[in-house]
């Protein structure tokens, strides 16, 4: 009885076996076969061009984060005047751009190509478009700002030298008309130093004859200045303006020459000597700029 049971169980394995190895050997099994094999392919890839995408997106998000911290360096480099170095700088942030620009622009064909479908990586790729965008305009903006503004540094720089030449022919000019100043100034003063001196000769009749300064006089004549000039080395100059008194060191004097009576006084002081006090300078030389006293 047992050796049936063995004999029937050998029976159905044999069976078995024999409908597996006719299904695995049918079109239709093989066509499943095909397709799952297909499927996984498909998944590796899809997984594979995922990870790359996210790279990719890493990548990008990356350089736009430098963009912003190289956007505040440019904008302190414009505040301190370092206007070339900024421009340059620029150009460098949209060579970065673009380079960002063709990486979107490979994702998205890959993307295409592979079919993929995910809503959250398509609006992913959509706004980091859209911030590329910003960033492009916003730094085209600030590139023609900056040009703008060097063109504007170029422009005073050139009134700055144009004004540094004037002030520089103003100060030669300045120095000519110094010098000019000092020469009509010194003039001036000459001119008015001549006009203003007077000749003063205090002697004793003698000497003033002697010297041809006053005629020797006679009986019936008196002594008067002489009219055929006189040495002037024998005569002390002054400014009129500066005198007021002029002491004659002597008890009896006698003025020569004209003078008004009224612009002056002869005053006695200690022991009897005699001075010309001077009460109105203008009216006691308008007659003549000669003083002459003959003292005895």
């Amino acid at each position: 009885m047992q050796h049936r049971l063995t004999s029937v169980s050998l029976f159905f394995v044999a069976l078995a076996m024999a409908a597996c190895n006719n299904v695995e050997r049918s079109e239709k099994y093989q066509t499943l076969l095909a397709e799952r094999d297909s499927l996984y392919t498909e998944v590796v890839a899809a997984k594979g061009g995922f990870d790359e995408a996210l790279n990719t997106i890493n990548e990008i998000e990356n350089a736009l984060e430098s963009v912003r911290a190289q956007e505040n360096i440019i904008m302190m480099e414009n505040q301190e005047g370092n206007t070339n170095r900024a421009v340059s700088e620029i150009s460098a942030i949209q060579q970065t751009l673009q380079d960002n620009r063709n990486k979107i622009n490979d994702l998205e064909q890959r993307l295409a190509e592979q079919g993929t479908k995910s809503k959250a990586l398509n609006q992913t790729v959509s706004r980091l478009k859209k911030q590329l965008e910003e960033k492009d305009t916003f730094i085209k903006n600030l590139k023609d700002e900056l040009q703008q503004s060097k063109a504007q540094i170029a422009t005073l720089n050139e009134q700055v030298s144009d004004l540094s030449e004037n002030i520089n022919e103003l100060n030669s000019n300045l120095d000519v008309m110094a010098v000019q100043n000092a020469a009509q100034q010194a003039t001036i003063e000459n001119q008015d130093a001549q006009l203003n001196t007077v000749w003063i000769c205090i002697a004793p009749q003698q000497t003033l004859v002697e010297k041809g300064i006053v005629s020797k006089g006679g009986l019936f004549q008196a002594s008067e200045i002489s009219k055929q000039g006189f040495d002037k080395s024998q005569f002390m100059q002054g400014n009129k303006r500066d005198l007021s008194v002029i002491p004659l060191n002597t008890k009896k004097a006698k003025i020569m020459t004209n003078h008004p009576e009224s612009s002056y006084q002869l005053v006695e002081g200690e022991e009897g000597s005699l001075s010309i006090d001077i009460l109105d300078k203008d009216a006691f030389w308008s007659i003549s700029n000669y003083l002459v006293v003959s003292i005895k």
